[in-house]
């Protein structure tokens, strides 16, 4: 019985002991699901799903996007094609609750249903012009 103690003891303070040396991360990151992606000839329309199952959308300019030929850091998106189940869906990083950047999954092929095709781009040309992508969970 003393062995079990003991043991149990030493458990809970090496769990207390590491939390306590853990350190925090700088970031926060949330998962989104995507219900549909449009293209736009300024950046990506994604049209996400809330928490509640509403429906909402957010811009995302060309501008933003991480190319390999630019050097400076200045990136704010990043792309990710592929065919897995889990597609398509994107992860926003804050830092120190500053939005940081955001990565989007997306399917590779255009056909998939997650692909929209816009009705009238026109309407949507001012709304690429942000700094900062607007969210509603």
């Amino acid at each position: 019985m003393k062995k079990w103690v003991v043991l149990l003891s030493l458990i809970i303070l090496a769990t207390i002991t590491y939390s306590a040396w853990s350190e925090e991360s700088e970031y926060y990151v949330k998962t989104v699901n995507i219900f549909k992606i449009y293209n736009h000839n300024k950046g990506f329309r994604v049209v996400y799903e809330t928490q509640d199952l509403k429906l909402k959308d957010t811009f995302i300019p060309y501008s933003w996007f991480r190319v390999p030929e630019r050097e400076a850091d200045d990136w704010k998106a990043e792309v990710v094609y592929g065919d897995r189940a889990e597609y398509p869906y994107f992860n926003v990083y804050w830092k120190n609750g500053q939005f940081s950047h955001i990565r989007l999954f997306l399917r590779n092929k255009r056909t998939h249903p997650s692909w929209g095709t816009l009705k009238d781009p026109d309407r949507y040309n001012n709304s690429f012009d942000v700094e900062t992508p607007v969210f509603d969970f």
